[in-house]
């Protein structure tokens, strides 16, 4: 069962720190694209033979890389503002079925070391009826199958906000 509900304020931070996550990670792109462009603007600068004037082509070229960005910057962020302008999120209720892990083990290039020195990484997913979602360490050692729980995700980024685990009764509990 899916209900619509409001926003509260944890849930609005959450959503902010994931658009300036994203942002912060676009901005280090940025600054790549922006070495390239000055790059390309030595190499202009120094070509003699351009049928159009220097600083003509230079001043194209920025305005379309930063206009370009800029564009770029906002679709990556449009589905958050989305988020925080239409001030509700969707919560969909059910019974865990499964707790899943998956574990990647990462490989730091010495083939003599042993599995104790190499990175291990583990995805916990909770199977809510027929759908999984991956959620934190926490959260997954808090719920058990079984347990009726409800999952508050953004209506349109699908940011999964929280999980509440929901009492016997069918009144919801704090998480």
């Amino acid at each position: 069962m899916i209900e619509v509900e409001k926003l509260n304020s944890a849930d609005k931070s959450k959503v902010k720190l994931e658009m300036k996550q994203v942002l912060v990670s676009y901005l280090a792109i940025g600054i790549i694209v922006a070495i390239v462009t000055a790059a390309s603007a030595i190499f202009i600068q120094k070509n003699d033979n351009l049928p159009i004037g220097k600083g003509t082509v230079i001043t194209l070229l920025l305005l379309t890389i930063v206009s370009g960005f800029a564009a770029f910057l906002y679709c990556a962020v449009k589905d958050y503002l989305k988020d925080l302008k239409s001030n509700s999120k969707r919560v969909y209720s059910g019974q865990i079925t499964d707790k899943p892990t998956n574990t990647n083990w990462g490989w730091h290039g010495n083939p003599a070391a042993d599995s104790n020195s190499q990175p291990k990484l583990i995805e916990y997913s909770l199977v809510v009826d027929s759908q999984r979602v991956r959620v934190e360490e926490e959260e997954y050692n808090r719920v058990e199958i079984g347990d009726r729980v409800s999952l508050h995700f953004t209506s349109e980024s699908n940011i999964l906000l929280e999980v509440k685990k929901e009492l016997r009764s069918g009144n919801k509990a704090q998480a």
